[in-house]
Order: structure tokens, then C-alpha cells, then sequence
């Protein structure tokens, strides 16, 4: 009976609806509309996905900067939800988007820090600091408390524990992460900065600013020299978009791969996946370098 009272809750992507699963563990299960291997950047609603909108009664995501593909269906499908845009939390630490693929040195010139509202332009895989991911489940906690009031002590509750364990899973990243400052490495796309910065690790740049835009030879071929000229010893690709890329940029150099992933593409839905996904970073980052 509890399951049935409970509020409908849609959430975008993996990174998220984790964060929404612990704040409802026990109550009910919010619904996951990018599944798999799917990428938020490319992707395209099914008819499921509508479904599931016109149902739902709360709604979260990132925002738009992000899901650009969810911007009309839910001023269309999901009217009557309440809708939450996690890059709008009060406090939020917002980054700027870098602007060339080539970084160099470990820079922060570009680096804009933004709190709540007027984030744009900014980086927005907000949720690879575990910071960011403590103010988003206070912002949770809120809504959940405002829709489903009956339940408002559970949502307190699980809130504090998973910003609890946040905190810890914060402190273990940056004790495994500690040796890597001064070790250069490449990745596919700038999706990393939020977790790059929060550690102190040092990437030379990314073969795509975002993966809807394929780079051109001239700068897949600057970011060969920059690799051969750098000491790059590690190059990551992700498993939900073709390595081709990246075979231009290190074919016939001695470097090691490995592999990132910014969403959990790989990783089973729920709770835990947030602190999985962020565990593996480190791991992958760890086997690569060392």
C-alpha cells in the first residue's frame, strides 16, 4: 500500500536516479528513462519514455545542458509534473566549459564557479563531484518532502545516511587518487573536469569538447603531437561511443588504454551505482597510470 501511495518519480540518467534510489529506498523505486548504453547527448525518446512522462508526478534531471533532448516533452508530456533541475540547487559548484581540446598544463584560468541559477556556458556532469552530489540530494530530500509528506521522515532519514556515506566515498577517492597528480593522460570527450579538479589529476586535453561534434584532422593531429610531446602515458576511450577517434590520435605510439565512463553505461541501475561509477573512475584512472 505504501508502494501504491507513493509519488510516480522519473529520473534522466543513471547518476542521478541512483542518488533519487537511496532517498527512496524503502519507499518506492523512482523509473530510469536512459537505459543502458544509451548517451543523454544522442538521445532520442521512445514511445516508452512518453509513457512514463505523462505518468510521472515529479521529474528530475540536470537540465537542458545535459538532456536537451527532454526540454519539449516536458513542457508537453509532463504538465502536471513537478520538474527539479538538479543544476539548479543552491550552492552547486558549476565549472566552465573549456574551450580547446589541447589544455597543456593543468590550468585553472577558465574555471568559472557558479552557485544555483546563471550556470550558462558551463560544464554540466555536475554530479562527478561527490560535493555537488551531497547539495543534489538535498535538493531530493526537499521535493520528495513537498509531494509526499507521509513519508517526509524516511526521506530525512535516507538523505542523511547517503550524504553520510557520501563523505566517506569523497575522502577514499582522494586517498587512492593521491599519487596520480603529476601523471598526463587523455580522454575522449571533456566530460571529467568536475572529478579531475576535486582530485587534483592532471589530463592533457580530449579528443571531442562534446562527442555530437567530431573534431576535425588538423586538430586530431595537434592532439597527436601534443601526446608524443607531453608524456601522455594513458589515452581513455568510453563504452558508449566508437574508439575510432582515438586510434587516429595514438596509432603507432607507445601508450596504454583504458577505458571511462562518465554515466554508468555498463552498470546496473540503483542505489549503488552512483558509488560504483565513482570507485571505477578511480580504479580505471589508477590501473592505466601506475
Amino acid at each position: 500500500s505504501t508502494a501504491q501511495a507513493s509519488p510516480q518519480v522519473v529520473v534522466s540518467i543513471k547518476p542521478l536516479h541512483s542518488l533519487v534510489s537511496g532517498v527512496m529506498a524503502g519507499v518506492a523505486q523512482p523509473k530510469l528513462l536512459i537505459r543502458g548504453h544509451a548517451s543523454p547527448h544522442a538521445y532520442a525518446l521512445r514511445p516508452s519514455g512518453a509513457r512514463v512522462l505523462q505518468a510521472a508526478e515529479v521529474v528530475f534531471w540536470i537540465g537542458e545542458e545535459v538532456e536537451s533532448f527532454l526540454s519539449k516533452p516536458l513542457r508537453s508530456l509532463a504538465r502536471k509534473a513537478t520538474v527539479v533541475a538538479l543544476g539548479d540547487t543552491e550552492g552547486i559548484h558549476w565549472l566552465g566549459l573549456r574551450k580547446a581540446l589541447v589544455w597543456g598544463s593543468y590550468e585553472h584560468e577558465e574555471e568559472e564557479a557558479h552557485s544555483g541559477h546563471g550556470h550558462e556556458g558551463g560544464d554540466p556532469h555536475l554530479w562527478l563531484d561527490p560535493q555537488n552530489a551531497k547539495l543534489m540530494v538535498q535538493t531530493i530530500v526537499a521535493t520528495l518532502q513537498a509531494v509526499d509528506p507521509e513519508q517526509a521522515q524516511a526521506y530525512q532519514d535516507n538523505g542523511q545516511g547517503l550524504r553520510k556515506r557520501l563523505d566517506v566515498l569523497d575522502a577514499k577517492l582522494r586517498e587512492g587518487l593521491s599519487s596520480l597528480s603529476q601523471e598526463s593522460y587523455l580522454v575522449f570527450h571533456d566530460a571529467y573536469q568536475y572529478f579531475e579538479k576535486r582530485y587534483n589529476l592532471h589530463p592533457i586535453g580530449a579528443v571531442t569538447l562534446s562527442p555530437e561534434h567530431s573534431p576535425g584532422m588538423k586538430r586530431l593531429q595537434t592532439l597527436r603531437e601534443q601526446v608524443q610531446g607531453s608524456g601522455v602515458r594513458c589515452v581513455f576511450t568510453e563504452p558508449q561511443f566508437p574508439p575510432k577517434l582515438l586510434w587516429v590520435v595514438t596509432n603507432g605510439l607507445e601508450v596504454k588504454h583504458g577505458v571511462l565512463d562518465p554515466v554508468g553505461a555498463e552498470l546496473s541501475a540503483g542505489p549503488d551505482l552512483y558509488f560504483t561509477l565513482l570507485n571505477n573512475l578511480s580504479t580505471s584512472l589508477r590501473e592505466c597510470l601506475l
